[in-house]
């Protein structure tokens, strides 16, 4: 093992201890993802250039519909993302590591997009995850440089890292940052599909510079949409209207997805039910449609899909404070057999949102 690799495991297990302490649980991940962290860990760049020259062609999906891809990539993120005490060396180290990888391994598309990515993670260890007001002066600068410099290293290795669609998810990534053109970007995505066209997290990186929160606006963000999800059909029907907008209210509009955007319940409800029969096995997926027909106001569908989930609930997919919004949730669906019998008139518009009492 070289000295940066020893620097960076003697971190990684001074994180780790710091989440075992009681109050941080563990999320569970797929084993894909825990796989990807233990071979980066280990500096085992060998697997982790197979493994992605396995997923970055044809059709890798879980039973869920997950992209393994996908958790490759969140196995590869979850590394460069570990919290600790002082990260400017360890995303230094990062930096070495990478680049020696690059080096080593110049035909490796991995091994250059690995070593722009944590150019990107470093960018946003100075913007950092808050509002934009907050963000003083000089780290904006810092922000900017780093994305520049991964866009520039991108662009002198493209012969080999652009053959890859993760180079193209990454590119997105930094233009949004850099707040290039939503004509740049989209260039950006369907050179990526052409690569891979069952790279789905493309459609979902294009998603985030139209949200109004970074500049974009319901009804581009509906066009946009509705576009993948023609694309799409041959896959999922209707499904990625449902798994884009859903997306779209877990990033900017939240409760308040019904009101503020473009979104077309029946639509969207169809994409869900194409889903499921598409791939049956996504309890997750189940208890968002769940989440989302609470905040459409549908409580038939929404008094179903409780009863079908059972103890198989998903707090995590009910949004921001999920264990409350599902609790206004039951709630609500458990008056419904009531308020069928008691209303005689349809439900006033002015309504507060049951998610969000």
């Amino acid at each position: 093992m070289t000295p940066t690799l020893r620097r960076l495991v003697a971190w990684a297990l001074g994180a780790l201890a710091c989440a075992a302490l009681p109050g941080h649980a563990l999320a569970a991940k797929n084993p894909l993802t825990t796989e990807t962290e233990q071979a980066f860990w280990k500096g085992d760049f060998a697997a982790l250039d197979k493994q992605n020259e396995f997923l970055k062609h044809g059709k890798h999906f879980a039973p869920d519909a997950g992209s393994e891809l996908e958790y490759f990539r969140l196995g590869l993120g979850s590394v460069m993302r570990t919290k600790v005490d002082h990260s400017e060396p360890f995303l230094r180290e990062l930096e070495a590591l990478t680049l020696q990888w690059a080096t080593e391994h110049p035909k490796s598309s991995l091994a250059h997009i690995l070593h722009a990515e944590v150019l990107v993670q470093h960018a946003w260890s100075y913007r950092g995850g808050g509002y934009a007001k907050e963000v003083p002066p000089e780290a904006w600068a810092d922000f900017h440089k780093y994305l520049q410099r991964a866009a520039e290293y991108l662009k002198a290795h493209a012969d080999v890292a652009l053959a890859d669609s993760s180079a193209h998810a990454l590119l997105l990534r930094i233009g949004t940052g850099l707040e290039w053109d939503n004509g740049t970007l989209m260039a950006i995505q369907q050179e990526g599909l052409k690569r891979n066209p069952d790279d789905v997290m493309l459609y979902f990186g294009m998603l985030t510079p139209l949200l109004p929160k970074w500049g974009g606006d319901p009804e581009t963000l509906d066009r946009y949409i509705r576009q993948a999800t023609k694309q799409t059909q041959a896959d999922y029907g209707m499904g990625m209207y449902a798994r884009l907008y859903a997306t779209a209210a877990d990033q900017d509009f939240g409760h308040k997805l019904f009101e503020n955007s473009l979104v077309d319940w029946p639509t969207m409800k169809k994409g869900y039910e194409d889903m499921q029969a598409r791939f049956p096995n996504s309890p997750g997926r189940r208890s968002h449609f769940a989440h989302m027909a609470c905040l459409a106001r549908d409580r038939p569908t929404l008094v179903a899909l409780l009863a079908e989930l059972g103890p198989k609930i998903d707090v995590s997919q009910w949004g921001p404070n999920p264990q409350r919004s599902l609790e206004s949730c039951q709630r609500w669906a458990q008056e419904s057999a009531g308020a069928r019998k008691d209303d005689t008139k349809p439900e006033q518009k002015g309504r507060a949102n049951p998610a969000s009492l």
